[in-house]
């Protein structure tokens, strides 16, 4: 459906979700914003939603047909009060279809809205990709309290002001609403996500890692392999593979690339601020070089 607006696409997605169906809507840059008081709707009546988002040049329209991976801060944080979703992101092409079914299957599952973060690089990138076999793609098992309004035995009330852990109802009880920004932000933490890897692409453990997210993986590694040193890539962003510390705090020194003034590495130290986090970053709304990238990071050395 072609809504009026951003805001009225993610509102009949949601009301989509509340009749049961799968609910997907999808924006470009500052659509997000847009799109930011209805997702923390989601957020409060706990419904499924997954909500694409091809970053590009901003803010506001600002470079429309460039690239950006300027949006990963307003994914993570972009909505008022505490208001938690997941948030992941494709690197390639060929995979954009691999996380557009994670998000389902996460969303489905957990009754929460997940952001799926792809950008202009991938929209106008081209990979081979082999078409999967249905019965290959991993089971979607929607959660049990996932009901569908007005259906014999599911007459309920949802909306957008906080509620009873147990009744449902409307409540403004302090101690409920403890108890229910702490169960929302469970059922995101809870999210199983596959171990962080790293690619040993000639460097040691204890020396020099490169960390990206994104669409920067296809260049990183690239860089990686002239520069002689490891490289680990980001795909789930919210919540963080569980080994994330561990992984990291094998290395003396933690470059994180991206396109953007250092987003992923502020979230990185914001959770693990014991680790030696340092940044190289690319604001000029294009992709980055694998030249430049090695070239930083010898000069470095």
């Amino acid at each position: 459906v072609q809504a009026e607006d951003e805001i009225a696409g993610v509102c009949t997605a949601i009301g989509a979700s509340f009749a049961g169906d799968l609910a997907v809507t999808s924006t470009s840059g500052p659509g997000l914003s847009l799109k930011g008081e209805a997702i923390g709707l989601a957020v409060m009546a706990e419904l499924p939603l997954v909500v694409i988002d091809v970053q590009r040049g901003g803010p506001s329209t600002g470079l429309p047909t460039k690239t950006e991976q300027g949006d990963l801060l307003q994914a993570l944080y972009g909505r008022n009060g505490e208001c938690p979703a997941v948030v992941i992101a494709a690197s390639t092409p060929a995979n954009c279809f691999d996380y557009a079914y994670t998000a389902a299957k996460i969303a489905m599952e957990n009754m929460t809205p997940v952001v799926l973060l792809t950008d202009t690089y991938l929209a106008n990138g081209t990979s081979l990709w082999k078409l999967p076999k249905l019965a290959e793609l991993a089971s979607i098992t929607p959660s049990a309290d996932w009901k569908i309004a007005g259906t014999a035995g599911n007459e309920y009330r949802n909306m957008g002001l906080e509620h009873d852990a147990v009744t449902g109802y409307i409540s403004t009880n302090p101690a409920n609403h403890t108890i229910m920004i702490e169960k929302r932000a469970k059922k995101v933490s809870a999210v199983q996500v596959p171990d962080l890897q790293v690619s040993p692409q000639g460097g040691t453990e204890g020396g020099l890692l490169l960390v990206g997210w994104g669409s920067t993986e296809g260049h990183l590694r690239a860089a990686a392999i002239q520069a002689g040193v490891n490289v680990a890539h980001f795909n789930y962003i919210n919540p963080l593979p569980k080994n994330t510390h561990e992984v990291l705090s094998k290395y003396k020194r933690i470059i994180v690339c991206e396109l953007n003034s250092g987003q992923f590495a502020t979230y990185l130290r914001s959770q693990f601020p014991d680790l030696p986090i340092e940044q190289y970053n690319k604001t000029e709304a294009q992709p980055f070089t694998i030249n430049e990238i090695v070239e930083y990071i010898l000069s470095t050395l």
